[in-house]
């Protein structure tokens, strides 16, 4: 399927969502909650939400030193979010890789934040989103309005045996992608906006050197790796030393952020 073939199906990517959140939290409710008690997306999700601020990577630059975490700005940025109502603790950083999978209920209060130099990386059990719960989609329009200069990329993919897969991305100059869909469904099921070409051209990247990147403009729309496109916006980085670390905060959901954590991870 070309390019133009890729179709807008009801998403209104000009409409943003209205600002700002329920400030309220949910914390009557949690109190009366089961810390203990399991997730039912017990197979596992991943959830990100990528800003990078200019400067922005030079197409064929090579990969980018990355700068050292600072959890200053990861505290700040963490208090910026929709789900999050306050921050309850700021438990030890620790290697990205070593944020744990989400087991029981008040794992999904806790927060990891990357902030190193322009590009800051939120990893959020509560911005899982399904079509139903839209947590990523507005967090994302959230950002942009408070951050009009940065390139945001959000990705969701939850494991319920079937997975339901999300990718968004937002640049400074305008251009906006969705696509969502289950991994069960066929290519007419899924939601398409926003032309991922128009996406590669405002960031510099021609198509070739976007399919060695595993971003395949002639493939369909329902077997491009979606993700890949992502990872070309954000741009490619190396780390010196140790592994890249993150802070780890132990939060209150705001209402929103309740509903949408418990949609996601206890509603299936």
């Amino acid at each position: 399927m070309a390019d133009a073939d890729v179709h807008e199906d009801g998403i209104d990517l000009n409409e943003e969502s209205a600002e700002g959140s329920d400030e309220g939290s949910d914390e009557e409710s949690d109190e009366e909650s089961d810390p203990n008690e399991e997730v039912k997306l017990w197979r596992g999700a991943e959830i990100d939400l990528t800003l990078i601020f200019p400067p922005f990577p030079t197409p064929g630059a090579g990969a980018a030193v990355r700068a050292p975490h600072d959890p200053v700005r990861a505290r700040r940025f963490v208090e910026e979010l929709s789900t999050v109502a306050e921050v309850l603790e700021q438990l030890p950083d620790r290697p990205v890789d070593d944020i744990p999978a989400p087991e029981v209920r008040a794992d999904l209060d806790c927060v990891a934040v990357g902030c190193w130099g322009n590009v800051v990386c939120f990893l959020d059990p509560a911005l899982g989103s399904d079509m139903l719960s839209p947590a990523m989609e507005e967090e994302i329009a959230r950002q942009r309005e408070r951050y009009p200069e940065a390139r945001i990329v959000g990705s969701v993919e939850l494991d319920y045996g079937n997975s339901y897969l999300e990718d968004h991305v937002v640049l400074p100059s305008g251009e906006q992608l969705f696509v969502g869909g289950w991994d069960c469904d066929g290519d007419d099921a899924w939601t398409y906006a926003g032309d991922p070409g128009e996406i590669l051209r405002a960031i510099g990247v021609d198509r070739e050197t976007a399919a060695g990147a595993g971003f395949d403009l002639d493939e369909e729309p329902r077997e491009r790796s979606w993700s890949a496109l992502g990872a070309l916006v954000v741009g490619r980085f190396v780390y010196t030393g140790e592994e890249p670390t993150v802070s780890y905060f132990r939060v209150r959901r705001t209402e929103d952020g309740a509903y949408s954590r418990d949609e996601v991870w206890f509603s299936r």
